[in-house]
């Protein structure tokens, strides 16, 4: 009988062990389905990301910034410095808008630092035009202010051009600038437009043969196709491990702008801490440098760009939408609430940078990265 109960007792352990394999087999294939389906999902995601967010935006910018070089080059009356003035802020608006993917070329090349370094060294560029004076016909100076401009941080890119354009918001008269300044501000957004020929590039959209010279005569060439990369996400040959990775890269290029603008754009000026550090001062334009920062993280969650903030159908906060909806219900009224913080700033934020309206910004700033952080979580689970 003993022995009989055993082969009973060996027999249910049998059965048992059987079924619990089964489900865990069955658990496992549900579990790789899933996977799948959302790796398969986010794939769409990171091309939709690099085709209709980077490259049209990178673009744009890249086009705004020849329109500014040549406006530059035609100022002769008023309406000249008025147009190319419209032209700095058309370019400065598309550049804020791709600060959410910084990561890539704008970093690994410098970009960033050197077309958005600020304050503007404007002793540096008294002594240069205090030095040459007739700098717009010295070839021996051009050389020399050309070489500082092109491999510098805080003498050339957009605040360059917009101290040699802008005055207290507005654009400068045309009586007061000088042939070395025309001379100094159009190397400096030949320079800005030579970098955004790099994003394109780097980024793997279209150039002309024209652009192409220009990258072949600065001997750039991108060691990484960066659009590829982000598509290829989880593929041999990518940088990113997995599909999840690439799309998680997007979240958190938000949060980087998110705290910069936070704790960095605004609060250092709010706080105290450096008072001089006030982005866009002499345009007046800090406060929608900010506002375009969070747009920038609007368009890359949402798949698209311009003015239209929904989210498309292969979109990260559509698939958020349908798989993290709490995580999604707090990004999507944090960015808004966000976005109407800045807005009601007090303007300009050069002469208002410590109102009551710049903490209230700081800490919905603080709230979307919150909010963010949370998302981000939710998908590395």
């Amino acid at each position: 009988m003993k022995s009989n109960k055993l082969l009973l007792g060996l027999a249910l352990l049998a059965t048992a062990t059987f079924a619990f394999t089964a489900c865990s087999d069955d658990d496992d294939d549900n579990k790789g389905e899933e996977i799948n389906a959302k790796e398969s999902f986010l794939q769409n995601t990171n091309k939709n990301l690099v085709n209709e967010t980077i490259l049209p935006i990178y673009t744009a910018l890249m086009n705004s910034n020849a329109e500014l070089v040549e406006a530059i080059g035609e100022m002769e009356t008023q309406a000249d410095v008025n147009k190319a003035c419209d032209l700095w802020k058309k370019a400065r608006q598309y550049w804020e808008q791709s600060e959410a993917f910084l990561f890539g070329a704008a970093s690994d090349y410098g970009i960033d630092p050197h077309t958005d370094t600020w304050p503007f060294d404007r002793a540096a560029f008294d002594n240069y035009i205090s030095r040459y004076p007739d700098l717009a016909d010295d070839e021996y100076a051009q050389a020399i202010v050309g070489e500082a401009i092109a491999t510098g941080q805080s003498l050339t890119g957009f605040h360059a051009v917009e101290y040699l354009l802008f005055r207290e918001g507005l654009p400068r008269n045309i009586a007061d600038i000088t042939p070395a300044e025309v001379w100094f501000c159009q190397t400096a957004a030949e320079d800005l437009y030579l970098n955004s020929i790099m994003l394109v590039s780097s980024w793997g959209g279209e150039v002309s043969d024209e652009q192409q010279e220009m990258l072949d005569d600065a001997e750039f060439e991108s060691s990484i196709n960066y659009g590829d990369n982000m598509i290829n996400a989880g593929n041999a040959g990518s940088t990113f491990p997995t599909v999840t990775a690439g799309s998680v890269q997007i979240i958190e290029g938000c949060q980087n702008i998110v705290d910069e603008v936070a704790h960095s754009k605004i609060g250092h000026p709010y706080t105290g801490e450096d008072v001089n550090y006030i982005e866009s001062p002499h345009a007046y334009n800090s406060i929608q440098d900010f506002y375009d920062n969070v747009l920038s993280c609007v368009f890359t969650l949402s798949g698209g760009m311009g003015k239209d903030k929904s989210y498309t159908a292969t979109s990260l906060m559509a698939y958020a939408m349908s798989h993290y909806p709490e995580e999604a219900a707090a990004v999507k009224g944090a960015v808004e609430n966000a976005l109407a913080k800045v807005n009601a700033m007090e303007r300009p934020f050069v002469l208002n940078y410590q109102d009551t309206s710049a903490g209230d910004a700081i800490e919905a700033l603080e709230a979307f990265d919150e909010a963010l952080g949370a998302l981000k979580e939710a998908f590395n689970d």
